[in-house]
């Protein structure tokens, strides 16, 4: 049976959470048209084993495909290359997919031939109730291209898309490898080559959050701070090989996005230890920025929730960094 969907599973030490991973979509009504890879990447637990198991009793579903510890990014590449299905979904180890909005896809994936399959997620904590993240401005079951997408959002996020996966591979789409931060790239170097995107309402990818030394913790950020930096440079690079006949609406996504990594490295460097080297990296990075590619400067200012400490930082001479960081630290008193 020819598989509709792939489901490329980053596995490193998920031991804890993979049963329920892997339960959200072999107890699916529709579960043979899926394709299950479960790129264990060089994990030191029973990640391999329990994935074994699930195999054994869904040969058909269930894949193991072990590799050398290479990241995040590795195993997108793994899977990209591995992918069977016409279409491609990545999942993160800890999360999980809603199986009733699983079955529904797969049904509407029988008739798809659109670019993005996009849906809504579930923000899941650990402590707390779930909420559901959703395209509050889009119509369910509605194709659009993609200038017309982007005005009405403004963006897509990891946990909301299903890319065709002849995209990724005729495009050879590679993420870095051996490095935090990736999903930037995920989302954005197969976009010059999207023109269709179908929204269906359906919260399908559930995202564990809570969990502690998660990527996004400010202890994690800074520990992983040369990672943040080389996707920022990969996007930068990307950024000035653009197709000079993209679409304005297009190019202007692109830009958005780039520069939404780079205010969050921007960050990341004030979140480091107050003194005249981080300054220095900081007011590098920022000039390097602008002098590679203008547009993405100019975009970092407007973003609401940073425009002002942008705009502060750049006219203070980034002055400000000490000033930030000594706030900060008052504040932590």
């Amino acid at each position: 049976m020819n598989k509709l969907l792939t489901i490329s599973v980053a596995a490193y030490n998920v031991e804890p959470y993979l049963p329920k991973l892997l339960d959200s979509i072999v107890n699916a009504e529709n579960k043979e048209k899926v394709e299950v890879l479960v790129v264990n990447d060089g994990s030191k637990d029973k990640t391999a084993k329990i994935t074994e198991e699930y195999a054994k009793k869904n040969p058909t579903i269930v894949r193991l495909v072990n590799k050398e510890n290479g990241g995040h990014g590795s195993t997108i590449n793994k899977g990209i290359e591995e992918a069977a299905g016409k279409y491609f979904r990545a999942l993160d180890g800890d999360d999980w997919l809603n199986t009733v909005s699983l079955d529904l896809i797969l049904k509407r994936l029988e008739t798809e031939d659109s670019d993005i399959v996009l849906s809504d997620y579930i923000n899941c904590y650990e402590q707390g109730e779930d909420k559901v993240d959703s395209f509050e401005n889009l119509e369910d079951g509605k194709e659009y291209d993609f200038d017309a997408l982007s005005a009405k959002i403004r963006w897509m996020r990891y946990h909301t898309v299903i890319y065709k996966t002849s995209i990724l591979k005729d495009y050879n789409i590679k993420l870095d490898e051996h490095c935090f931060y990736v999903d930037s790239e995920f989302m954005l170097l197969p976009i010059p080559f999207v023109n269709t995107i179908r929204y269906y309402k359906l919260s399908l990818y559930c995202y564990r959050l809570g969990l502690e030394g998660q990527s996004v913790s400010p202890e994690s950020r800074i520990k992983h701070k040369d990672d943040s930096f080389k996707v920022a440079n990969r996007l930068l690079d990307f950024y000035q090989v653009l197709p000079e006949d993209m679409t304005d609406p297009k190019r202007k996504y692109i830009t958005d996005g780039i520069a939404a990594h780079m205010l969050w490295h921007f960050k990341t460097i004030l979140m480091c230890e107050t003194n005249a080297e981080n300054k220095a990296e900081l007011k590098r990075f920022d000039q390097d920025i602008k002098a590679r590619a203008p547009q993405v400067f100019e975009a970092m200012n407007t973003f609401k929730d940073s425009s002002t400490l942008i705009k502060m930082a750049r006219s203070m001479n980034y002055n400000m960094y000490f000033l930030a960081s000594t706030l900060k630290r008052i504040k932590e008193r």
